[in-house]
């Protein structure tokens, strides 16, 4: 696989069909000599895939990736703001 770091990726072999869920979207931290690569959703969770079962992402998902990073984020500032004190009810 000849695929950059930082790359948007979709790991075929997690796709569910019961329940249904799509295949995991990830984007490559690091590619091994054993063929194996370092995923990292955008929730931090990392994990290894066989290179076999990954191809591209498309745009879409690569822009459903980038909303749910910046979610998390804003959400995260929101919850540092209210822990600093920032943030009064």
């Amino acid at each position: 696989m000849n695929a950059a770091n930082g790359s948007y990726m979709v790991d075929e072999a997690t796709e569910q069909l019961v329940p249904p869920a799509p295949p995991w979207v990830g984007r490559l931290l690091q590619s091994h000599r054993d063929g194996t690569v370092l995923l990292i959703a955008p929730t931090g969770y990392a994990w290894t895939a066989a290179a076999n079962d990954l191809r591209p992402a498309t745009e879409d998902e690569r822009a459903a990736y980038d909303a749910q990073v910046r979610e998390i984020r804003r959400e995260r500032a929101a919850l540092y703001r209210q822990l600093s004190g920032g943030a009064r009810s």
